[in-house]
């Protein structure tokens, strides 16, 4: 799927980078630019910066660096094509047809119908609760779980009302598509001989659940009484919602996730929503299921730690011990925690109160160490009894990816069952045998304080290992469009060593050329093409932006001549070693041509 040029182009200009940023950041003018603390990595002082000149943004901590579609896809964890929808939607700019896309326009035109109904429904749904008053069922319930207002108005929560179709009645009302609404679950067809809908959710306390780019794709309910069952009802699978792939919560979390490097997942919507009140932020909730491997996949678009925070009953240990494997097998580094008493963190945190629990979560213990304690608990200390926790613990061993930590945790288990480790090590290779597949070789693990930059239209350029003087000239001739004129007009674009920076230069030139208007926006453009991206936003630094005009002048001139002198000392190298080579009848030519180089570096230096 690809974007035409001229619409990526278009959205990126409507929407404005420090608007973006500033809706998660606290940033202050300092200069031409502004500042602020880093939201990809934690830090005291501030060393984020971003540019409303040139719409781009760089962190002189660990390096993060884009622009306003990198941010989306870094900070909240969208796809490209997600990003340039979302601002697309943020600007009201109509999205084109994407070459690629299954059954063309006509399938996204589905697509948006069904977001459009389901943000109608969040409505309704919504309205709804705020109109009845304090007596109602719902409102009673929400008082009893300390849910304010200011809860229900940020998370949208509503009531499903306990009639036969009052949504579905809304629904025709506003001309909806109805075949649609029954795809997306939140209504059924009459039955019987009977025209019409019905309403799937009735008398229930509804939660609408987002993707990480604020569309409403689905819905969860709760009853309001104990002759309902089941006590939580999610949407139907559509096009637009499957259970086992979303998290309730992801959209406002994923920013905390992000800077804390680590999700804490909880079983769901209450205990999210109870977390959410004690201000612990970095969380998500499973709809009422079991962790699914797009689960683990989901999570690690944005970390790879994660935290089970499950009830301390017997099912939530089921669960979590189920979870384990999963995410192991996805690279993702699990802790675990079971609350005392039974208790689920609504309850815990009304009887013992939020410092107990974020002292819990802090020393929160390997979810693996916690996982083999409960296995070696259910088996007594007899031979048999080793053989059969070994049975239990080799098949979550051999699904574990890293190969360092699926050693260092078969030592472990080797001590805790006073076995040698040769045996665990047998029952690993046999559970791997019986599934029929090999013990995972390691996946790469992203290091937590260098965030991974999503490329936005696609790495074109690489600039790593770049010569620090080319360094220093691509960023210079980005700061002013007087500089990069200079740079044109000394021809330094084939001077360059490094192949990836001769191609940005002539980049550069081409894109100036054709727009020479808009030299600002050459930044943005070229972060979303380079590798990496702070290779050529570090003209942002007060290194840069503190140089007089005087001083920025003679650093291009500097640059510009160490860059030319570069390739001419490169030039008579190369010749050098050919006239070593050559024979004697193209020796006097070779000389020619070294002596002309010989002379033009002369020329250069008496020039400086």
């Amino acid at each position: 799927m690809k974007f035409p040029q001229e619409f990526i182009e278009k959205v990126r200009e409507a929407n404005n980078l420090v608007d973006i940023i500033g809706q998660y950041v606290q940033l202050r003018r300092t200069g031409g630019n502004f500042q602020g603390l880093c939201p990809f990595h934690n830090e005291k002082s501030p060393s984020f910066s971003v540019s409303e000149d040139k719409q781009v943004y760089h962190c002189f901590g660990c390096k993060a660096s884009g622009n306003v579609f990198t941010f989306l896809q870094n900070y909240q964890g969208l796809t490209f094509p997600e990003s340039i929808e979302y601002l697309a939607r943020r600007a009201a700019i109509p999205i084109p047809e994407l070459s690629g896309e299954g059954g063309g326009s006509q399938a996204k035109d589905i697509k948006h119908t069904f977001y459009k109904i389901n943000s109608l429904a969040a409505r309704f749904y919504h309205e709804e609760l705020l109109r009845l008053p304090e007596s109602h069922d719902v409102k009673k319930y929400l008082k009893a779980r300390h849910l304010n207002e200011e809860l229900v108005m940020a998370y949208k929560l509503g009531y499903a009302p306990d009639d036969w179709s009052m949504l579905a009645r809304h629904l025709e009302d506003k001309r909806t598509p109805m075949n649609a609404a029954e795809q997306l679950g939140i209504v059924k067809r009459r039955t019987g001989g009977k025209s019409g809908h019905y309403d799937f959710f009735r008398h229930r306390l509804m939660f609408p659940i987002f993707s990480p780019a604020g569309q409403c794709i689905g819905f969860g309910g709760r009853v309001l009484s104990k002759e309902q069952n089941p006590k939580y009802l999610n949407s139907l699978d559509s096009p637009v919602f499957h259970k086992g792939k979303v998290f309730y919560g992801l959209d406002h979390s994923a920013k905390f996730i992000r800077s804390e490097d680590e999700a804490i997942v909880v079983e769901g919507y209450m205990d999210w929503l109870a977390l959410a009140k004690a201000s612990i932020n970095n969380i998500v909730a499973t709809l009422g299921t079991a962790l699914t491997t797009d689960h683990a996949k989901a999570l690690k678009r944005y970390t790879n730690r994660a935290l089970l925070l499950f009830d301390g009953d017997s099912a939530g240990k089921t669960a979590a011990r189920r979870s384990l494997p999963i995410l192991l097998a996805e690279g993702v580094h699990a802790r675990g925690l079971f609350l005392p008493d039974e208790l689920d963190p609504d309850e815990f945190l009304q009887e013992r109160g939020e410092p107990a629990l974020r002292q819990l979560i802090q020393g929160a213990p390997d979810l693996f160490d916690l996982v083999c304690a409960e296995v070696w608990l259910g088996h007594k200390g007899s031979p048999t009894g080793k053989i059969q926790a070994l049975d239990e613990i080799g098949p979550i061993l051999a699904l574990t990816s890293d190969p360092r930590l699926r050693r260092l945790y078969a030592q472990n288990v080797a001590v805790m069952l006073d076995v040698e480790l040769r045996l665990v090590e047998q029952s690993v290779a046999r559970a791997a045998n019986s599934t029929g597949a090999s013990v995972p070789i390691q996946k790469v693990v992203r290091p937590a304080a260098a965030p991974v930059v999503a490329p936005s239209e696609g790495v074109k350029f690489d600039l790593t290992k770049l010569p620090r003087v080319e360094l220093e000239l691509l960023n210079v001739i980005l700061m002013k469009e007087v500089y990069l004129k200079e740079a044109l007009a000394a021809e330094v674009g084939d001077k360059f060593s490094h192949p990836g920076a001769r191609a940005v230069f002539e980049r550069l030139a081409e894109v100036y050329r054709q727009m020479p208007s808009k030299f600002d926006t050459l930044s943005a453009l070229l972060t979303g093409e380079v590798k990496p991206a702070e290779s050529i936003t570090r003209h942002l630094s007060e290194a840069y932006t503190s140089l007089s005009a005087d001083a920025a002048t003679k650093l291009l001139q500097d640059c510009i001549k160490r860059v030319k002198e570069n390739s001419l000392r490169s030039q008579s190298k190369e010749m050098v070693k050919k006239l070593r080579g050559a024979g004697p009848a193209n020796s006097t030519e070779q000389l020619e041509q070294i002596m002309n180089v010989q002379k033009t570096r002369r020329s250069l230096s008496r020039d400086s």
